[in-house]
């Protein structure tokens, strides 16, 4: 997501205010989950096709990104539980202006477009089967409901933006009645050719209608700030051409895009709507408001504080420091009436499959709608087992924290009913939960940024992950040096690398590994890892909004070293112990370059490329930067690049594919 500098602050839900030149917090134009997933698009092999059945039901209680396949005939949306504000239940579909791979739609009109669609594949409208077959009718009551909320944790929609259900109206194809009876027009369904007409089969393009729509508003305007946070829609179908054993129903949003071209304006992460717990079934009625359903309403989280992963070794050294008191739970009862409820969390080891559980025993839960959220302690902020963790030592550890809820007969809905977390201790600190919502900038002349790590002994510091967003036109290219600190106050430099350009990793977790190669830092007690930026360009790291690691984010545009402003988690991690591993897993061809001669003796350096389109297109660029970060030169690519105006020394190459938002920095040396 191609960001550049602005004046803006960025408050918990994306408001802005002009301040002055500092740290910033900007929406995402991209989505890491779904393009790093992008070949692994479930869709159905050629000639499988899914119809299903009254009741359907989906609350996206799972973890995405994509929406279920066995529901939905296409994966636009994000299935998350992060963009969210006090969501039905665990998980929601949200609505942006990205596309299946994460990055903005290719558009004609920035005005408005259509953006996102989540499709049902066909439904049996026209008849149901339990508990005894039975044909379906109008007669039969049968609604639609969804819950929705606009903006949850990105921009907003804004008035001109909109969110739209629409159902499928018309058969696959027709019959045009072809006898002279001045009626020619007329349409026929192709089933009634059995009248003995002559005529034509005709295909026409799927007709959808509109049935409700909304306009954009800020989360603000739309709750009034109280609950409740999301909104039902309830709607009768009683038009009798739906009830057909091929009915589909879709959502779908249109977004825009302001004439100016800012960094905000661009995000992708724009238009935000979250949709929740759709419902279609016969029998029921407006007044169908509750649901026989204990449902998780927030997502599992670390035990360890502050940090959402550490070393194991560091964990055994003291790990009555490392770890909380309580855990928070959120818990909640969509019926009218108090329901029973049984909380239990489990620890996994996945190494020895050993088990320890905690059981918050059997409580009554009231309504949400009277009372909230459970807040019966035992299950709300259930205690962490005292020695919960084995402390033999081990390179590396990993644990399930697996939380249930149950009802005493079962309630309708249990895939909610499930939330877990992974708790790793690996070669690594962590403070966030490996999902970026924003993107955190700083302006400034050579702006730093520096996190701070405690460790429980004596170590050395390998490497350092950071994970860089992908921008707009690939324009997140800043060079800057990488930086170890012992102390902010004073400032004490342990270590300074040579100048960095940012680069992406193509896997699950996306984070890029910076390895000090065979050199290493020898780190005690507390220390500060981050960057120096060597020009005023855009440098845009992830930046977790869901996590709240306390105050271990610092930041220096002036010369003096401040405390962020922030409550989330900058997405950098130091690696500790052990070398780091190599990660190979590309979800596309990289940008494969090859510059010569290198070392280059002459005025011309010469670029081969391959990447299934000429470097003479005019999409693809270079910029080249001195070893102090200083930009030289910057122009569309070339086969031969004149580098006559530069002395002997060490220079950073950098070319970059717009269109296909690849990127490649390499050395070269002029040496005449």
């Amino acid at each position: 997501m191609n960001l550049q500098i602005i004046f803006v602050l960025f408050i918990t839900n994306f408001f802005f205010l002009t301040l002055p030149a500092q740290e910033v917090l900007l929406p995402l134009q991209s989505n890491p989950q779904k393009s790093i997933q992008k070949a692994d698009i479930r869709t159905n092999g050629p000639g499988e096709e899914i119809v299903l059945e009254l009741p359907f039901f989906e609350d996206f209680s799972y973890t995405g990104p994509y929406p279920d396949h066995q529901l939905w005939a296409d994966s636009f949306v994000y299935v998350n539980q992060y963009f969210h504000v006090h969501p039905v239940s665990i998980g929601v579909a949200t609505f942006d202006a990205l596309d299946q791979y994460g990055f903005i739609y290719e558009i004609d009109n920035i005005y408005q477009f259509e953006a996102d669609h989540l499709t049902t594949h066909k439904i049996r409208l026209d008849s149901v089967f339990e508990p005894s077959p039975k044909a379906l009718a109008p007669e039969d009551s049968v609604y639609i409901s969804f819950y929705y909320q606009p903006q949850g944790k990105g921009l907003a929609p804004i008035d001109r933006d909109s969110l739209v259900l629409e159902f499928l109206h018309t058969p696959e194809h027709y019959y045009i009645d072809n006898n002279d009876n001045g009626d020619d027009n007329e349409f026929i369904k192709d089933h009634a050719n059995d009248n003995g007409n002559n005529g034509d089969t005709v295909w026409v393009d799927d007709k959808w209608v509109s049935v409700w729509s909304t306009e954009g508003e800020t989360l603000s305007e739309f709750t009034n700030d109280t609950f409740p946070y999301f909104k039902k829609v309830m709607i009768a179908i009683t038009d009798t051409v739906y009830f057909r054993d091929d009915f589909r129903f879709r959502f779908k949003n249109y977004s825009s895009f302001p004439y100016e071209r800012t960094p905000t304006n661009y995000a992708g992460n724009r238009s935000i709507w979250n949709v929740d717990y759709i419902t279609l079934d016969h029998g029921r009625s407006v007044a169908d408001t509750f649901y026989y359903d204990l449902t998780f309403a927030k997502p599992a989280e670390s035990l360890l504080k502050p940090y959402t992963a550490m070393p194991w070794s560091h964990y055994i050294a003291d790990p009555d420091s490392h770890l909380k008191n309580n855990l928070d739970v959120a818990i909640k009862n969509l019926n009218n009436i108090e329901h029973q409820c049984l909380y239990n969390y489990r620890i996994i080891d996945l190494d020895k499959k050993d088990t320890t559980t905690y059981s918050g025993g059997w409580r009554g839960i009231a309504p949400f709608h009277e009372a909230g959220y459970q807040d019966w302690e035992p299950h709300s902020n259930p205690k962490v087992l005292p020695n919960p963790l084995p402390t033999a030592p081990a390179e590396k550890k990993h644990f399930k924290i697996l939380h249930t809820i149950r009802e005493a007969d079962g309630d309708d809905n249990p895939r909610n009913d499930t939330i877990y977390y992974n708790q790793v201790f690996d070669n690594y600190f962590a403070y966030d939960n490996g999902v970026s919502n924003a993107g955190y900038i700083l302006e400034g002349f050579e702006p730093q940024s520096a996190k701070r790590f405690f460790l429980g002994h004596t170590d050395t510091l390998h490497g350092i992950k950071i994970f860089f967003n992908h921008t707009l036109e690939n324009q997140n290219q800043s060079p800057f040096h990488l930086m170890v600190w012992s102390s902010l106050s004073p400032e004490n430099v342990v270590y300074e690398s040579e100048v960095f350009m940012p680069e992406y990793a193509d896997e699950l977790n996306r984070f890029y590994t910076y390895s000090f190669g065979d050199d290493y830092v020898v780190l005690e007690d507390t220390f500060y890892i981050g960057w120096r930026q060597t020009t005023n360009e855009v440098l845009n790291v992830g930046y977790d909004l869901n996590s709240r690691p306390g105050n271990n984010l610092f930041y220096n545009t002036d010369g003096q070293w401040r405390p962020s402003m922030y409550e989330g988690a900058l997405m950098i991690r130091p690696v500790i112990g052990r070398k780091p591993d190599t990660h190979v897993s590309p979800v596309k061809e990289p940008l494969a370059v090859k510059l010569y001669p290198n070392p280059v003796r002459g005025n011309y350096l010469h670029v081969k490329i391959r990447c299934n389109q000429n470097p003479d297109t005019g999409d693809i660029y270079f910029q080249i930067y001195d070893i102090t970060g200083r930009l030289i030169m910057n122009d569309q690519l070339q086969q031969t690049i004149p580098v006559k105006s530069l002395s002997n020394g060490i220079y950073i190459v950098r070319i970059f594919d717009k269109h296909l938002s690849k990127s490649v920095s390499e050395k070269i040396i002029i040496s005449r």
